[in-house]
């Protein structure tokens, strides 16, 4: 494979003349990728404005770790702040962190960061492997695709570890590829780098990675060593001293993801998320995940197609691309490991996205003239239609076969359309619980007990747990004294708001009311209270 000489012989800047603003001599579809990167982040700073729904459960869990290591670095314990996520990597958190450093503890700063860094390495390495691959139209395509799928736009809003984990895949994949074969000592170094850093973003990146390298190596032979060499090294470099310190927790997880599905079948929570590993249920489990959360019907028949193109081009050997097969490789290995592993999760096929994305660009800029027109109009189309959809709310969802509440990748319902993500969606102005605990906090509150019992989309946990936090209020970790009294303490309650009931003091998205009580909840002395309306009823 040959990079595009072309482009690493122009001059990065163009010269103006007086008095003008040099800028960066990109092509048109380079541009236009520019442009998309901060459309996305303009909706999703827009969304973050609006929102006021509490996090959701491994949301607030890594809301509460990435503020765990914005403490532990602004106190100068840098390795407690490498550690602070664990059994996560620190990558996604420590950027997290430095977004608290800039924007205060609150919600939005962690994700923004995340964001500004993240969006635009993916779109990044979606652009060039579809350029090296196929062009930079076909890059150009990858970015529509990539930001323009689902549960991409809806994980954007949240503070996830699966996107993050899909940029650093894609543009790893983009230095792996950039490297030609490990033939480039100097770009193998970097994309070892960037394989060191994915590793630290979670632990299933080589997942993602594994086919391509392999791919590379058989394919560069006996000249590929010493690219493969520093490649290594860097990586390990880089990767080895986090997972050396975290070697027993990390043992612990391979042992999950390998073992035995029996006792995961049986959950009452997710039933079927680890069906045995041979049969069929779970070797079409991604397929449906993928088509129902991850791309939906529309971005998943541009991928297939994509990749049905290439394997006719091996069989006619005629490859469409220098670098088709560690695209195929990439994909179908991707696959096939995740497939093998427990416990299953829609999240957990996002760092396919690259692949997905290049696959799909590359087959529409094949397409003769008329037709790539009208299969990249169609691409942007569906594109826009998932954004209204996931971030906007609007519509209704449109798909075949009925949902079923046991399973998390609906098998048997094949969706087209959805107006929502698959944990959320628009933006919640209701239930304004991080105002709610800044004024407890503000009217002398310092403690509060929330029922690890009542978790939920709508209220999780680990979200109420996230937004304590923030607020500077103390959660116990275990059951507090039910008669204590005293303003220094508050007992938060959930339950349906009934009309022999005043009303709550916030009522979430689904008719769900929040009461304060000041004091335990078995407490005589105790009296209901509630900051956000005039006045605070006392009730024994």
């Amino acid at each position: 494979m040959a990079i595009d000489a072309e482009i690493l012989r122009r001059p990065v800047i163009r010269r103006s003349g007086a008095g003008g603003i040099a800028l960066p001599e990109w092509s048109a579809p380079a541009w236009a990728s520019l442009g998309l990167v901060l459309a996305f982040l303009g909706v999703a700073c827009w969304w973050l404005s609006q929102d006021r729904s509490i996090p959701v459960y491994d949301s607030g869990s890594h809301l509460s770790s990435a503020i765990a290591a914005y403490e532990a670095l602004g106190s100068g314990r840098l390795g407690r702040a490498l550690t602070a996520a664990a059994p996560y990597p620190p990558l996604t958190f420590l950027v997290g962190a430095l977004g608290v450093f800039a924007g205060g503890v609150d919600v939005a700063p962690p994700i923004i960061a995340q964001d500004l860094v993240f969006v635009a390495l993916l779109a990044l390495g979606c652009y060039q492997v579809g350029r090296l691959a196929f062009g930079s139209t076909a890059g150009l395509l990858a970015v529509v695709f990539a930001l323009g799928s689902p549960l991409i736009i809806e994980e954007f809003h949240e503070f996830m570890l699966d996107a993050p984990e899909a940029a650093m895949v894609a543009v790893s994949l983009w230095a792996i590829l950039a490297s030609e074969r490990f033939s480039r000592l100097g770009v193998s170094a970097l994309a070892g780098l960037a394989v060191g850093l994915g590793m630290l973003s979670k632990e299933t990146f080589v997942y993602f990675l594994a086919g391509v390298v392999l791919v590379a190596l058989i394919r560069g032979g006996r000249s590929a060593w010493r690219g493969a060499a520093v490649f290594a090294a860097v990586a390990l470099v880089v990767t080895l001293p986090w997972y050396l310190y975290e070697l027993p927790t990390i043992h612990a997880l391979g042992n999950e993801a390998l073992g035995s599905s029996s006792h995961l079948s049986t959950l009452k929570i997710f039933p079927g998320i680890a069906p045995p590993r041979l049969s069929g249920a779970n070797l079409a489990w991604y397929f449906w995940s993928i088509v129902n959360w991850q791309l939906l019907v529309p971005l998943f028949a541009f991928a297939l197609a994509g990749l049905t193109w290439a394997l006719v081009g091996f069989a006619r050997r005629r490859p469409v691309s220098a670098v088709a097969p560690e695209l195929v490789a990439g994909t179908l290995v991707s696959w096939l490991i995740l497939t093998a592993t427990y416990v299953h999760d829609p999240r957990y096929a996002l760092p396919m996205e690259a692949y997905f994305a290049v696959l799909a660009g590359g087959w529409i800029s094949n397409l003769r003239a008329r037709r790539r027109l009208v299969a990249a109009g169609a691409l942007a189309l569906v594109a826009l239609a998932n954004t209204l959809g996931v971030s906007f709310g609007l519509g209704s969802p449109v798909a075949t076969g009925s949902e079923n509440a046991t399973y998390e990748q609906q098998p048997g319902r094949l969706t087209l359309y959805s107006n929502y993500g698959f944990w959320i969606g628009p933006p919640q102005t209701a239930g304004k619980m991080l105002s709610l605990l800044r004024t407890l906090r503000r009217d002398g509150v310092r403690e509060v007990w929330v029922s690890e019992q009542q978790s939920e989309i709508e209220y999780s946990y680990p979200g109420m747990l996230a937004l304590a936090r923030i607020a500077g209020l103390h959660v116990p970790s275990s059951y507090p004294n039910p008669d204590r009294v005293g303003r220094a303490y508050a007992y938060l309650s959930r339950g349906e708001a009934l009309p022999s009931l005043e009303d709550p003091c916030v009522t979430l998205k689904n008719g769900a009311g929040i009461w304060v009580r000041r004091g335990g909840p078995q407490a005589s002395g105790a009296w209901g209270y509630c900051p956000l309306r005039s006045g605070s009823s006392r009730v024994m």
